[in-house]
C-alpha cells in the first residue's frame, strides 16, 4: 500500500510509530494483526543503527527480552555474547540474560540493537546509521502487507538464506559502497 498523500507521515518517525505500534490503537478489537505481517519502506527509512561507541562482546547492558515476536515493557541485566551475525548482520546482538524470570522463555537471546540500553547514558547520539537501512527505502511511505500463511509456505531454509545473503551483502558494500551503487547520473546521492 503506497501513501504519498498522508502528510504526517513524510518524515520517518511518525510513520514508523504507526506501523510498529499505533496501528494497534485502531485494530484493537480485530484478530487482523495475528494474520498478517506489516513491512515499512520509506524515501528516508532509519530504524537500524549500530552499538553504541564501547559496547560489544563481554559489556553488561540493560535490554528488552523478546517473547513471541513481542519486546517487553521491561529491561533486564544482560551480557553481549555475540555482536555480527550471518542471520542478522549488525541490527541484532546475541546476548545472555544474568537471571531467568517469568516472561523470559529463553535466557539467550537475539534482539535488534535498539533494545540495548546503557544504565545512566544517553545513547542515540553514538549510534551510527546502518547502512541496512537503505534496504527499506522507497519513492513513498509504503506498507508492504504480507499474509502470515503465504510465510508459512516459504522454505524456512530459503528465508534464512536470503536474509544472511542481504546481510553479508549489506555488510560488505557499507555506506561507501552504497553511494557509488546508488549515486544518480550527476553523480550526487543522499542515502544517511
Amino acid at each position: 500500500m503506497v501513501c504519498p498523500f498522508v502528510k504526517t507521515w513524510q518524515d520517518f518517525e511518525p510513520f514508523d510509530e504507526f506501523l510498529r505500534s499505533g496501528i494497534k490503537r485502531y485494530l484493537q478489537n480485530d484478530t487482523i494483526m495475528e494474520d498478517v505481517t506489516l513491512v515499512a519502506f520509506h524515501p528516508n527509512f532509519l530504524r537500524w543503527h549500530s552499538l553504541p561507541e564501547g559496547v560489544g562482546v563481554g559489556s553488561v547492558v540493560q535490554s528488552h527480552w523478546g517473547n513471541i515476536g513481542q519486546k517487553s515493557i521491561r529491561t533486564a541485566a544482560a551480557t553481549i555474547i555475540e555482536t555480527v551475525t550471518k542471520a542478522f548482520g549488525s541490527r541484532k546482538v546475541k546476548i545472555r540474560f544474568h537471571d531467568a524470570f517469568e516472561g523470559l522463555g529463553r535466557q539467550e537471546q537475539f534482539v535488534p540493537t535498539d533494545w540495548i540500553h546503557i544504565a545512566g547514558q544517553h545513547t542515540d547520539r553514538t549510534r551510527m546509521p546502518l547502512p541496512d537501512n537503505v534496504m527499506h527505502r522507497s519513492p513513498y511511505p509504503t506498507i508492504h502487507i504480507i499474509v502470515n500463511q503465504d510465510l508459512a509456505s516459504a522454505c524456512i531454509r530459503d528465508v534464512s538464506r536470503v536474509k544472511r545473503l542481504n546481510a553479508r551483502r549489506m555488510a560488505k558494500l557499507g555506506w561507501e559502497g552504497l553511494e557509488t551503487r546508488m549515486a544518480d547520473d550527476d553523480g550526487s546521492v543522499t542515502i544517511n
